[in-house]
């Protein structure tokens, strides 16, 4: 699932090389070979998987694998998404980077994280060339959620690995994700190198000050992602019961299948990185952005000068 318009900007994540286009002679399907490691990466049920080698991230491939797939067979919240319609995730996506609907029209978006493709979907409309990518192994969830969206392509692959040349992009999405990777920095430094000369990164980091209610219950549970992920499922909406009548006193709503989704979202995965915000913009001034604006705890977007 990829556009004429993404083909050309894929690249070898071993080598940086670029990849070719090749037919699999033994039998139906296709895939992609590099010009310059002769490295060959498949492409199953219509997703180019360009994982490349010894990647240090298969926890984090099986545990937001597990989650997207039992939120498409309903085990989670069904109509939002952290408790956002699509509207809603279109519209914190616009405020996040201080651009309009205009802007976005005819630029090439990637998010770096996609999960089961709900942005993407979102994007879509607003006449994008957008791009999700995601570690997990369920990345078909979001290849069916954006099935005939003619502007959408869709790929496997590692974040600190990025598979597209430099510059390749107007906007870069990483919303949750970087928190979840091994080493957040090197996933960092990767995805700024995506971005072009005046294009805007954004991204959303767990805080380290002040820490949520699903973050105090993972530091109880000491290691939460050592519970076989079915175990765990159970166990949220266990912890989903107790939390839910204490939601209201915090001054915020939120549906009993969304507190068990992100009670999940925060178990699940065996990395789980906080930051203070100073940290996270003395990363984007010395990487050579500016312009940073901050929203929420903790999202920050900012412009690439160099």
């Amino acid at each position: 699932m990829i556009t004429a318009h993404v083909r050309w900007m894929l690249r070898c994540p071993t080598c940086g090389g670029q990849l070719e286009g090749e037919r699999n002679d033994e039998g139906p399907g296709e895939g992609f070979r590099c010009d310059r490691c002769n490295d060959r990466y498949p492409v199953v049920e219509g997703v180019p998987r360009l994982m490349g080698r010894a990647v240090d991230g298969n926890n984090v491939s099986e545990s937001f694998g597990y989650q997207w797939k039992a939120r498409e067979l309903g085990r989670f919240e069904k109509t939002t998404l952290y408790g956002m319609t699509m509207e809603d995730e279109q519209r914190a996506f616009l405020d996040a980077l201080g651009i309009t609907a205009k802007e976005v029209k005819g630029k090439s978006v990637l998010d770096a994280g996609c999960g089961d493709g709900a942005l993407l979907q979102a994007l879509a409309g607003m006449g994008a060339e957008v791009v999700g990518l995601d570690i997990n192994r369920s990345i078909t969830v979001a290849a069916r959620r954006c099935c005939g969206l003619t502007n959408v392509s869709i790929l496997q692959a590692d974040l600190s690995r990025p598979c597209f040349s430099p510059a390749s992009f107007d906007f870069v999405w990483c919303e949750g994700v970087i928190v979840h990777t091994p080493h957040p920095f090197q996933t960092f430094s990767s995805l700024t190198q995506l971005i072009k000369p005046g294009g805007r990164l954004y991204l959303w980091v767990y805080p380290l000050e002040r820490p949520s209610i699903y973050q105090r219950v993972r530091d109880l549970l000491i290691a939460p992602y050592l519970i076989p992920r079915p175990l765990l499922l159970y166990l949220c909406y266990a912890l989903a019961a107790a939390l839910y009548p204490l939601f209201p006193l915090t001054g915020r709503t939120r549906a009993f299948r969304t507190i068990a989704f992100e009670l999940f979202d925060n178990l699940s995965p065996r990395y789980q990185w906080r930051f203070r915000e100073a940290d996270i913009r003395s990363w984007l001034q010395e990487a050579g952005f500016e312009d940073i604006r901050t929203t929420g705890r903790i999202g920050l977007s900012a412009r690439r000068v160099v």
